[in-house]
């Protein structure tokens, strides 16, 4: 049964603190009386210390902070702009190969296992219909062979027009 960590006001943290540097009281006899593990007291004491110069010279942490804030902002922009010209030009390349015909599209997608997007991300990208991928066409051999045998009789008796004769 896991056991909720109490937590303690920055007030009550400090005012603890305080307390330890007054010597007045070890910090073992503060802990007892506060109900808290001395070990907690020791961070706190070393968290108050590091970030006492903060309170000498709060000037000097707010200027770091700003310019700190002011770097980010830059970054931010930049992420900002580079990601709207990868945005446009996806998207004028996926206007591009939506154009394309059936065939052309099956081409480019890659079923290799090595791929960086999945073929279902690719298909949507290029408005290709997954399963067309998967699609074998059944031939009908003997709708073939009728077919060829009327091309052969056409051509046979196909006379070629003259341009006259219009």
């Amino acid at each position: 049964m896991s056991r909720k960590m109490k937590q303690y006001s920055t007030e009550f943290k400090t005012k603890i603190v305080l307390e330890v540097l007054q010597g007045d009281k070890t910090i073992n006899e503060i802990a007892s009386a506060n109900n808290i593990i001395p070990k907690n007291i020791m961070n706190w004491k070393k968290l108050f210390l590091e970030n006492a110069e903060v309170a000498m010279e709060p000037a000097k942490a707010v200027k770091e902070y700003k310019d700190e804030v002011a770097k980010l902002k830059v970054e931010l922009g930049e992420y900002a702009k580079k990601v709207g010209q990868l945005t446009l030009e996806k998207e004028w390349a996926v206007g591009k190969l939506k154009s394309l015909d059936s065939s052309d599209k099956k081409e480019l997608i890659d079923r290799d296992e090595n791929k960086i997007l999945s073929v279902s991300n690719q298909c949507s990208l290029i408005d290709y219909n997954r399963s067309n991928l998967y699609y074998a066409p059944i031939v009908n051999r003997s709708k073939d062979a009728i077919k060829k045998h009327i091309e052969k009789v056409f051509e046979q008796y196909n006379v070629p027009l003259c341009q006259d004769q219009f």
